[in-house]
């Protein structure tokens, strides 16, 4: 454990960079999911079949499920960068420890440091 209060600009700047990089990843797994859908749907030709809706409106609602836990993601990553602006960043919210630099590179969203995470999982 460390004394520190806060991460320093320097640190703060690198975990901005791997925020951005997982918000633009993660957009672009959205968007090549929906376009490799919307293609597939378009190349069906004749008659639909009961099975073929099946899977269509399967596949259809496993995309609907996956954008929604992405948008999740995203805003939660949005919310991190957020916290470097307003300088809360990296600092637990419950009991105020730095959040180790390990788990920030994993979990970069993450508020909780990993000892008051592992509590609050036992909680629940």
């Amino acid at each position: 454990m460390t004394d520190k209060k806060k991460y320093s600009k320097t640190e703060l700047e690198a975990f901005r960079k791997i925020i951005i990089e997982q918000i633009e990843e993660t957009k672009e797994i959205i968007d090549h999911s929906i376009e490799t859908n919307s293609e597939s749907i378009t190349e069906q030709t004749g008659e639909t079949h009961t099975e073929e809706l099946g899977t269509e409106h399967q596949a259809r609602e496993m995309d609907f499920y996956m954008a929604q836990r992405e948008g999740k993601y995203i805003a939660n990553l949005e919310g991190a960068l957020k916290r470097i602006e307003n300088g809360s960043y990296g600092i637990c919210r419950t009991c105020g420890a730095l959040i180790d630099k390990k788990r920030l590179k994993i979990v970069p969203h993450a508020t909780l440091c990993f000892d008051c995470k592992a509590n609050k999982e036992r909680k629940d």
